[in-house]
């Protein structure tokens, strides 16, 4: 295989396995602040393994394992990146958490969050130009074991269509069945009917994301 071969390979294979990691994503922690819902790093996460789908996708396409492992292995770790780095904080995601009457909110569903509601640090790794210079740093090495193509051409165009269709995903993607729940710790009635859920967690119902897959297509 030439590296444009590769590169077509390995976009295709990302594709899948992001879109594998959308479908088994899931919010697990943040904190619930009354009607506020802040998902916390590490509240993202998914049972899903993108360097183990890419490298499967890679070998079974017949691209040289050494190369499809340092592809699989920089392309999930900048998805990764960005994914255990998000965060957001989204006020008026549970309005009855500000003043509830009862000793500790049952799980509550907020409405769908915009995925542009939120952000991370890590996503400067999915940026066309650091993640073209990470993968022309890892593939180097491998260079004389692939015949054909401009390394430097085939990893740029890659990293551009994961960067646009990333952007484009996020764009229009919402966080659903997000749902928050607490104790209500200042509850004491007859004298306090109602109060704020305090120290809450948000955990999610069903599928976590709504919108269009990720990845463009590519004329």
């Amino acid at each position: 295989m030439d590296w444009t071969s590769i590169a077509k390979a390995a976009r295709e294979a990302f594709r899948d396995a992001v879109n594998d990691w959308i479908g088994k994503a899931r919010i697990h922690g943040g904190q619930v602040r009354g009607p506020v819902a802040v998902l916390t790093p590490g509240s993202l996460v998914s049972d899903a393994n993108i360097e183990a789908t890419v490298l499967q996708k890679l070998i079974a396409a017949q691209v040289p394992p050494d190369v499809a492992r340092a592809l699989a292995r920089e392309l999930a770790t900048a998805w990764n990146g960005w994914a255990a780095g998000f965060q957001a904080a989204i006020p008026g995601a549970y309005p009855s958490f500000a003043a509830f009457p009862g000793p500790r909110a049952p799980p509550t569903p907020a409405a769908p969050i915009a995925l542009t509601q939120g952000g991370s640090a890590g996503e400067m790794a999915l940026k066309a130009p650091v993640l073209a210079g990470k993968l022309t740093s890892a593939l180097r090495t491998y260079a004389g074991k692939v015949r054909g193509g401009s390394l430097d051409q085939a990893v740029k165009g890659l990293a551009e269509w994961i960067d646009s269709s990333f952007q484009e995903w996020k764009g229009l993607a919402k966080l659903t069945g997000v749902q928050g729940k607490g104790n209500v710790p200042t509850f004491s009635p007859p004298y306090v009917p109602v109060g704020p859920v305090v120290m809450g967690d948000n955990v999610s119902a069903g599928p976590v994301f709504a919108g269009p897959r990720f990845g463009k297509v590519a004329i």
